[in-house]
């Protein structure tokens, strides 16, 4: 991973720029609610996910994962006397865990301090973490101080991991990602199969019987409930999933609930 990236550097793209790009084609959709989506997607590691990775890289390449800037380890010299916000910086590939730590250290949680102290004492609960990652994937964006929009809306991620993972989201994808291709993918080093079984999923989408209007609320209500509640039986995720989107959606417009239990292990992934 390269200790600097350009904002000219056409690989890359920051949360806050994506958002704005997307927000713009999108009718009545804010560049805030777009970065709810990426806020939720951080800390409910579904970056990670295996549906939405470049393929042909490994899955802890620093670009199949968020990418932030943040001091670097500390080193011997006068830059280890300059305030923080002055010290020496570089990007590093960053999971939930990590962005989460960072938040905090920044004094940028939702809430205040007082409210996060059991993730702030050492060693803290078994559990702490994977509660404070849950939590900060469902408190809405708005909550979040300014200071934690600027943290998150400067990580970068890779154009072929938003592509990939908008793919897997099944969200339109907007003008900027559409000319993502083999050639542009070899140019910035990634491996021009990556590319193309990147590609291959979006003709993979577009194939077959239109998808019906509730389809994508379906999968969204199940990968909230399985991040919420990850020991839920996969039936149980379905069935709840069904439910609700019968009081937001005609029955036309929904697929059957046996449709939808038997493409859970394409929505969330193989069990185990």
């Amino acid at each position: 991973m390269p200790a600097f990236i350009s904002p000219l550097d056409g690989n890359y793209i920051s949360l806050k720029r994506a958002a704005l790009l997307i927000a713009r084609e999108q009718p009545g959709i804010e560049p805030d609610d777009i970065m709810e989506l990426f806020k939720h997607s951080i800390f409910s590691a579904e970056f990670e996910r295996e549906e939405c990775r470049i393929r042909g890289l490994e899955p802890i390449d620093d670009r199949n994962l968020p990418l932030l800037r943040i001091e670097a380890p500390p080193s011997n010299g006068f830059v280890s006397r300059l305030p923080l916000d002055a010290q020496p910086q570089e990007f590093f590939a960053v999971k939930g865990a990590t962005v989460a730590e960072i938040l905090s250290e920044r004094d940028a949680l939702p809430g205040s301090a007082a409210e996060w102290a059991a993730f702030a004492q050492f060693p803290r609960s078994a559990g702490v973490m994977s509660d404070m990652i849950r939590a900060l994937a469902h408190i809405p964006y708005s909550a979040f101080p300014p200071k934690a929009h600027v943290i998150l809306g400067d990580i970068l991620l890779a154009k072929h991991k938003l592509h990939a993972w908008m793919i897997f989201k099944g969200y339109e994808l907007p003008g900027f990602l559409k000319d993502i291709n083999a050639s542009a993918a070899k140019e910035g080093g990634i491996a021009k199969s990556a590319a193309i079984r990147v590609d291959a999923l979006a003709t993979d989408a577009l194939r077959g019987r239109p998808r019906k209007a509730g389809w994508r609320r379906v999968e969204e209500l199940i990968r909230e409930m399985h991040a919420a509640h990850p020991d839920s039986p996969r039936s149980v995720l379905a069935y709840d999933a069904h439910k609700i989107a019968a009081t937001e959606f005609d029955e036309k417009d929904l697929p059957s609930l046996e449709t939808v239990t038997r493409q859970m292990k394409t929505i969330l992934g193989p069990e185990g």
